[in-house]
């Protein structure tokens, strides 16, 4: 019994509904730090409800329509990436946002989706060690990460990085074409850092000012005083095994619903629920590296390992720079931080997730069978 309901498709949804639960209840308590937080709750709740709604829908359909359209709707992103640049609403600096009334959407955030189903599905395409995929992988994801680190999102664009990484060590390539991506970025990188340390006026000139005051600001963080982490900090230190609870006044930390909501949590409810947040974010990644292991099919392992590189370094990065001990990158917290494109982005991929573990899904189908479900979208849900 106990391994039928973790080998259940629907496993994923316990802890992520209790961290959406959790993220409720750190919206109420948010609105006793500041009147800015006042309105996020309900925003939320309405977020939540609109991610529930679409990933009803795309759990009804058949994901090989994703598959077989996969490269059109990557080409639609870059559009819609390129678009920002121009007409997107500008918020801490970056240009990322599209205003749609009293909300915003991230098209950065939603195009993980379709960015993961199209490199897989050039993975799954090409012969395992084939040079020219690698080749071709480099195009697939310079390209918007080339876009998202003009509007400037960083920290984006390392996710990006990380997702194109996970698919490469799932495609089984050869040791010496890893060896060459290896090479390839520490060279990128030491040139990078050469740059910057020792050419300041032609790093400037390359990448523009921007990006030098980005750079200083991570390299730096441990030398120079934050007032957000700095009052992060304390709050964590006061707040004790049980926090100040959701009905007390607490201290006022910038950004707090978004990219410190794990210190907000801590606030609420203290080191135990702290503990209990990384315990359920653990058991979501030990849940796709298992099934990574598991799977058989090149495609499925991809998408699989793409997503876990994803929420591994978004986790990690998130609550290491809520307790000081990396740079403050503005990663926000899967589930947990406030935000709809985000929380949409991240429920269609786990809704992903648990169509690869259909069996249906994994069942051979002709091309015939095929045909009749792609032209019949209204006959009955795809489970």
């Amino acid at each position: 019994m106990k391994n039928d309901i973790l080998n259940s498709k629907y496993i994923y949804l316990i802890p992520i509904i209790l961290l959406l639960i959790i993220s409720l209840f750190d919206m109420y308590g948010a609105g006793n730090i500041s009147p800015l937080y006042q309105n996020v709750l309900p925003r939320q709740a309405m977020w939540i409800l609109v991610s529930l709604a679409v990933s009803g829908v795309l759990l009804g359909m058949d994901f090989r329509l994703f598959y077989r359209w996969a490269y059109f709707f990557y080409a639609l992103g870059i559009i819609l990436l390129v678009m920002v640049l121009f007409m997107g609403k500008t918020i801490n600096g970056a240009s990322s946002w599209f205003k749609i009334g009293p909300f915003s959407i991230q098209p950065s955030e939603i195009f993980k989706f379709f960015y993961i189903i199209a490199l897989a599905k050039l993975i799954d395409r090409h012969r395992k060690g084939s040079f020219t995929l690698l080749v071709k992988i480099a195009i697939l994801s310079l390209l918007p990460c080339g876009l998202i680190f003009l509007e400037p999102d960083t920290g984006v664009v390392v996710m990006f990085l990380l997702i194109t990484i996970g698919e490469i060590m799932a495609s089984q390539i050869k040791k010496w074409q890893l060896g060459l991506v290896a090479s390839f970025g520490l060279i990128m990188l030491g040139s990078l850092f050469y740059l910057y340390f020792c050419e300041k006026d032609l790093f400037v000139s390359i990448f523009g000012t921007s990006f030098f005051y980005r750079m200083d600001r991570l390299l730096s963080f441990k030398d120079k005083s934050s007032y957000q982490l700095t009052n992060a900090l304390i709050g964590i230190g006061a707040s004790g095994k049980n926090g100040f609870g959701l009905l007390s006044s607490k201290i006022y930390v910038p950004e707090i619903t978004t990219d410190f909501v794990f210190d907000l949590t801590i606030l609420n409810f203290g080191y135990v629920m702290g503990i209990g947040v990384i315990l359920l974010y653990s058991f979501l990644l030990f849940l796709l590296a298992r099934d990574i292991y598991s799977s058989k099919k090149r495609y499925n392992k991809c998408i699989l390992s793409g997503i876990l590189g994803l929420m591994l370094f978004q986790v990690f990065e998130h609550i290491m720079m809520n307790i000081g001990l990396t740079p403050i990158t503005g990663i926000t917290l899967p589930f947990l931080s406030y935000g709809g494109s985000s929380l949409l982005s991240y429920s269609m991929l786990f809704v992903l997730v648990i169509k690869l573990k259909s069996p249906n899904y994994n069942k051979k189908k002709s091309k015939k069978d095929f045909k009749r479900k792609y032209y019949r979208l209204n006959s009955s849900s795809y489970n």
